[in-house]
């Protein structure tokens, strides 16, 4: 995670005087109380609403991309009915959509530049029941797509398919694809049976599949930045709670991070975890120490600042930069006044701006609302789009910052 990160908080001190006017001496003789006189009623002033024009309002579902400013509008999925999910490329050249509809089952790759779209994968014909979003290859060379039941964990295969369609599709593994290591050696996935579930790591050179572990649900798996470690929260039995462990990709030197926690994520380094404690903290553990993981703020981490001597963390919606060294937080920065965050909150990669999914207050609709960005110090909120129904999927920007993608409408997967 790179770039910087904007967090100008300001602190506004206000302070109130009382003027108390005579002379403070107790009257010697008694005051005639005054006759009653009517006293017009104060009529309450209403506070005007804050109100966010859209900048742009559609009437069409589909996957858009846009520009941070407003310009650029353009529906990648124009005229279809479908369920769909898009991962960006690497360099942000390209983006992968999924498509899901009555006779559709297909992965594309887009070029955002020229606009040539090629299908990547084509399972229409093949009897597959649903599709998942596809996952990237480091080097933007390859996509993992995972096709399955739609209400089934079990059951459910992974493809791997050349990113310019050059090849067919081959078939990997049963399981579902979590992510790729980061230097594009190996996948981990999970793979589902009645009896729970089975960590492993599949190696794309000899085209193996190593056991990491089996439990009985495992819910968040995520790579060490130099690839040789995996973390993920797992719960081992049904007694049990769920915990944070790392482990070498090859299966050995299991550690305990935490007995109970979930959500671990690495910093850029790998010199510590962050991951959410059972009691909604965000904690910290530094890897190298034998120390006791330390609870830092409330929220999940959005970024490690470019330093790695701390941590942007979200907090419904706030923004805390909370100090590795003295664990102290700044004061919070109100993302959104007068709008409540419903979505995903995605901060650009310079660390400059920031897009989230919200609504005014008095919006009421079963899906989240609008698409918003502001500057990442809360300054300069706007509202970009205004979409048809709803936005399920997204906003992500894009690895060059250039565009925002999203989802509008009742059309995501997962």
């Amino acid at each position: 995670m790179r770039g910087t990160i904007v967090l100008a908080v300001s602190a506004a001190l206000a302070l109130l005087a009382v003027a108390c006017n005579g002379d403070g001496e107790t009257p010697r003789t008694a005051t005639p109380t005054p006759s009653p006189t009517a006293t017009p009623t104060p009529t309450a002033t209403p506070t005007a609403a804050v109100e966010y024009p859209p900048k742009v309002s559609l009437t069409e579902r589909g996957v858009y991309l846009i520009r941070p400013d407003g310009t650029g509008l353009r529906n990648l999925t124009p005229g279809e009915e479908a369920r769909y999910g898009f991962r960006w490329s690497p360099d942000g050249s390209r983006i992968a959509i999924a498509a899901r509809g009555r006779d559709t089952l297909r992965v594309s790759v887009i070029d955002v530049d020229g606009g040539a779209e090629l299908t990547v994968f084509d399972g229409s014909d093949w009897g597959e029941p649903w599709i998942g979003t596809p996952l990237w290859s480091p080097d933007g060379g390859q996509l993992a797509v995972p096709t399955g039941p739609y209400w089934e964990t079990a059951g459910w295969h992974t493809y791997l398919v050349d990113a310019d369609a050059s090849g067919e599709p081959a078939k990997a593994f049963e399981g579902l694809p979590f992510d790729w290591s980061p230097d594009g050696t190996a996948l981990a996935f999970v793979e589902y049976s009645d009896k729970g579930v089975t960590l492993k790591t599949f190696d794309l050179d000899t085209h193996t599949a190593t056991v990491i572990e089996r439990g009985l649900a495992l819910h968040y798996v995520a790579w060490s930045p130099d690839s040789q470690r995996i973390a993920y929260s797992i719960q081992p039995r049904s007694s049990a709670p769920e915990e944070v462990v790392i482990i070498d990709r090859d299966g050995w030197n299991r550690r305990v991070i935490a007995e109970r926690g979930s959500r671990p994520e690495w910093s850029p380094d790998g010199k510590y975890l962050a991951f959410a404690d059972s009691t909604g903290c965000l904690a910290v553990a530094e890897l190298a120490s034998s120390a006791d993981p330390v609870c830092l703020a409330r929220g999940r981490v959005l970024r490690w600042s470019p330093e790695e001597d701390a941590v942007l963390v979200r907090h419904e919606a706030s923004l805390r930069l909370v100090s590795l060294a003295t664990h102290e937080a700044a004061e919070a920065i109100d993302l959104a006044p007068g709008v409540l965050i419903t979505g995903r909150v995605s901060l650009s990669p310079d660390g400059q701006q920031l897009t989230f999914v919200g609504h005014e207050p008095g919006w009421s609709g079963y899906y989240p609302g609008d698409l918003f960005v502001a500057n990442a110090d809360g300054t300069g909120l706007e509202k970009l789009v205004e979409p048809s129904t709803g936005i399920p999927w997204g906003p992500e920007w894009s690895p060059d910052g250039r565009y925002i993608a999203f989802v509008d409408g009742r059309t995501g997967i997962s």
